[in-house]
């Protein structure tokens, strides 16, 4: 399928280049399908392409030797992604898989080397992506280090309560407990504690936010004291 300016000009990581830098990028750009759950790319693997999500949902994640997961970031359409091998021809920093059918746009990592050099809208896109990452990793490595998983559940409770989501990104307890940092049985627990104390309530597979109050308290680290 061919990709057009447009297509590529909608997507929030291209959005901010001029219309020439964005004629430059088109050629070098291709098109592919992921199925839900397929593997994209495996942490540790040489770098091969720098990809932007198109349409539908990524997950980035981490594991640990023992085991365990850690997502890093889920990503919808207009993110980038795999952007700090492509700069330091390093391996890939994390495991990325289709949360959804999800079509991306690929562009190899040598290709998008030579752009970067060559139009510096792109190095500028580059950066403010990272400096945003960056933040955002800052942000998940405190919360990690300094707060329960108390703390963490109600603050990913708040966070879903506030941007509901659609039907392909219903959690598991499994999804919750890799997203923030912990064990399934510790969401589990948590979670009937949190029934218990009357802060939430269980409705079909649902969970209902009851004591909004209380669960900020829960969220702000007051109970981590």
């Amino acid at each position: 399928m061919t990709i057009t300016t447009h297509e590529l000009s909608q997507l929030a990581f291209f959005a901010q280049l001029d219309d020439q830098t964005v004629r430059g990028i088109l050629p070098h750009v291709h098109e592919r399908t992921f199925d839900r759950g397929q593997i994209i790319l495996m942490e540790g693997e040489p770098c091969q392409a720098v990809y932007v999500v198109a349409r539908g949902l990524v997950r980035t994640q981490r594991l640990s030797p023992e085991g365990r997961e850690q997502v890093l970031a889920y990503l919808g359409p207009g993110a980038p992604f795999n952007l700090i091998p492509a700069v330091d021809d390093g391996p890939h920093l994390a495991t990325v898989s289709a949360v959804t059918d999800a079509t991306l746009y690929i562009i190899p990592c040598q290709r998008f080397r030579h752009l970067m050099r060559e139009h510096q809208g792109i190095a500028q896109a580059i950066m403010e992506r990272m400096a945003t990452d960056v933040r955002r990793l800052s942000d998940m490595v405190e919360d990690l280090a300094l707060h329960t998983v108390r703390t963490r559940l109600a603050r990913f409770l708040l966070g879903q309560a506030e941007s509901p989501q659609p039907p392909a990104r219903r959690w598991t307890q499994t999804d919750i407990a890799t997203h923030i940092g912990t064990a399934r049985e510790m969401v589990g627990r948590t979670l009937r504690a949190f029934s218990d104390d009357g802060l939430i309530r269980r409705e079909r597979g649902r969970i209902v936010v009851v004591d909004r109050e209380e669960l900020e308290r829960q969220a702000s680290g007051s109970s981590d004291h």
